[in-house]
């Protein structure tokens, strides 16, 4: 497809912008990036040379700012916002530290909108977490569609001293306050959300070292970076590459318009991933983790991702993502380690 529309993506040196940046050239959309810094922009195009020259990037220091991104909107026809914190560690300050950049972050995004007429779609990057609720008992089986919510208040998420609750609530209020702005407001354009649980796929991202790998990465990277087992996790799943073309699909859809989509190609356990890299990779196996023999839970809550489907979302195959991911994560380490 032929297309010269320009859309603006936020936080396009972060491990989904990135991807979302690749997805829409491949489309035919022109890109422009907000980066915090041209040394990041720089870097990103010297770890892909195929991006040379074909994004335009602009500086936004801090996109809590008001006004944070009032130029870079002009003259774009839409804007993927996918600029928001996902750390669950270390939180000292939930306000500070997630809930402003991702409330403020994402109304910032839509008041720039606002100034540009030629605007017709913003897709804002949410969240399970804006949809799971992290209170519930996990193992009940339930299935979680696009119409729920996490009930968590603006007061529960300040007063919190769980980090995954305080990011959980930044998502779903972020993306509630960016629903009740498109409502309230007469405007010209609509939004989408695009709502992932964990995240894998290869990093194709500037990262300051194997430490600074999104939080999802972390948990693949544990497996393969030592022989040790490691405690099971169950979650579920999507690979950033899918997460990327669904942002595309978000910005095009009809059916999409003032609308959300759960995307995951399944569930997950780091038993499972750790067997089909030892299958698929025999010769790491001494640096692949052994599973443990915690085994698989049924009963488990469930993603329903059958919109997506019905809107022509294609998934990679869980062996792809595991073993894709393996390899890049394997090739940035020897970069940092510099035995390249």
């Amino acid at each position: 497809m032929s297309n010269q529309q320009l859309v603006l993506v936020t936080g396009v040196t972060g491990f989904i912008g990135a991807h979302v940046a690749v997805a829409l050239l491949n489309k035919g959309y022109r890109v422009r990036g907000t980066v915090r810094s041209m040394e990041k922009a720089k870097e990103l195009v010297r770890l892909n040379p195929e991006l040379k020259d074909k994004i335009e990037f602009v500086i936004v220091k801090d996109i809590v700012e008001p006004n944070a991104f009032q130029d870079s909107v002009k003259g774009c026809d839409y804007v993927c916002h996918v600029a928001s914190p996902f750390f669950t560690d270390n939180v000292t300050d939930n306000k500070t530290q997630l809930l402003d950049p991702a409330v403020k972050g994402t109304l910032s995004a839509l008041e720039a909108a606002v100034t540009e007429p030629k605007v017709k779609r913003v897709v804002i990057t949410s969240s399970f977490a804006a949809v799971n609720n992290p209170t519930a008992d996990p193992n009940t089986g339930y299935s979680y569609s696009e119409k729920d919510w996490n009930p968590l208040s603006y007061e529960d998420a300040l007063q919190t001293k769980n980090g995954n609750f305080a990011y959980s609530a930044s998502k779903k209020l972020a993306e509630k306050a960016a629903r009740d702005f498109v409502k309230e407001k007469q405007l010209h354009f609509d939004i989408s959300t695009v709502n992932p649980p964990y995240v894998f796929g290869p990093p194709i991202h500037p990262m300051n070292s194997m430490d600074s790998l999104n939080t999802s990465n972390q948990v693949l990277w544990k497996l393969v970076n030592g022989s040790k087992v490691q405690p099971n996790i169950q979650r579920w799943q999507v690979d950033v590459r899918d997460i990327a073309d669904a942002h595309v699909l978000a910005l095009e859809s009809p059916k999409l318009s003032n609308g959300r989509m759960l995307v995951t190609q399944g569930p997950f356990s780091t038993n499972n991933i750790s067997k089909i890299l030892r299958e698929k990779l025999p010769e790491k196996k001494d640096v692949i983790s052994e599973p443990s023999d915690v085994p698989f839970n049924e009963k488990f809550f469930n993603i329903d991702n059958s919109f997506s489907k019905s809107l022509g979302l294609q998934y990679y195959s869980d062996e792809q993502t595991y073993v894709d991911t393996a390899l890049k994560l394997w090739e940035r380490a020897k970069q940092f380690s510099g035995t390249e």
